[in-house]
């Protein structure tokens, strides 16, 4: 394939994409999104939403429309928006990405889509937001993402969408991938947020002392500092001065790190809570509790 073949490739892939990429004004700066379903419903960055009145959606005929905001997940980033119309729904495709890849990256800030060529510079495995959410694959593509991209998609070289950009989740932007927009969109439809898993207990850091760190094999943990009543903790049975040394195998030192552990796949299930209490190291199970989850800490732990 020559340059212009190449060329008329990828321009193809932005006429297909671009009918489902729209610009959502949902503060002072305008943003970035996907037609999800021809029913009206639109996927965008949930921190470019400033508050859930007057949001609205403009698209590619140029129509601006009034949305609903149907739900939100800071953990990743995802909103979901409905507007009154029938709509053209985004291709999309959950097809694992390669290094070195050609990508596209669209945008809807302006008046008309712009469009930013890129390249896959990183894709592995699933990872864990700073806010307990739970990311299915990592995508980064090089170079920052424009003004205005975050809520847009990213593309494959056919225009289908990889999934979705942002710049609030990793620094220099990161990509959410199809089959977690999906995940989270279901459960948005069904509840209005995500739900994450609670506990019902509050923490912070402590450092052992010499003769603690050599009976739990670790240096620092968390200290239970309350545990609410009538929570999983308290049916499970533990109690403030507890000192959690790990959660589901892993050890915990962060509160960041037992708040991310806690996501959606948690909700319900029996877990294992390593603790040391009276210098004994013991091993309770816990039922984790569900709650949704609207804010970035709104599941508490």
């Amino acid at each position: 394939m020559n340059a212009k073949e190449i060329s008329e490739s990828l321009a193809t892939a932005v006429e297909r994409a671009a009918p489902a990429v729209v610009r959502v004004e949902g503060r002072r700066r305008p943003s970035s999104g996907i037609v999800w379903s021809a029913d009206g419903h639109v996927v965008t960055a949930a921190h470019t939403l400033h508050h859930e009145e007057g949001v609205t959606v403009t698209l590619a005929d140029g129509r601006t429309l009034p949305a609903k905001v149907v739900g939100v997940d800071h953990g990743t980033d995802v909103a979901l928006l409905k507007v009154d119309a029938a709509l053209s729904e985004a291709p999309r495709t959950s097809e694992k990405r390669r290094v070195g890849e050609l990508v596209v990256v669209l945008s809807r800030a302006g008046s008309g889509v712009r469009a930013g060529l890129g390249m896959v510079a990183a894709a592995n495995g699933p990872w864990r937001t700073a806010s307990g959410g739970r990311i299915d694959r990592w995508i980064e593509v090089d170079g920052a993402l424009p003004p205005g991209a975050s809520g847009g998609p990213l593309v494959d070289v056919e225009g289908a969408v990889v999934g979705m950009n942002t710049s609030a989740l990793a620094r220099g932007g990161s990509t959410v991938p199809v089959e977690t927009v999906e995940r989270v969109v279901a459960s948005l439809l069904a509840h209005g947020g995500v739900r994450r898993g609670w506990l019902g207990v509050a923490v912070q850091p402590v450092r052992l002392d010499e003769k603690q760190a050599g009976t739990a094999g670790q240096e620092r943990a968390l200290l239970l500092v309350s545990v609410a009543a009538e929570s999983p903790a308290t049916t499970a049975g533990l109690q403030v001065g507890d000192v959690v040394l790990g959660f589901a195998g892993q050890a915990v030192a962060d509160p960041r790190e037992l708040h991310a552990r806690l996501d959606e796949s948690t909700v319900d299930a029996p877990v294992a809570v390593r603790l040391l209490r009276g210098g004994v190291v013991t091993d309770v199970s816990v039922t984790v509790g569900g709650r949704v989850a609207g804010h970035p800490h709104g599941c508490g732990r």
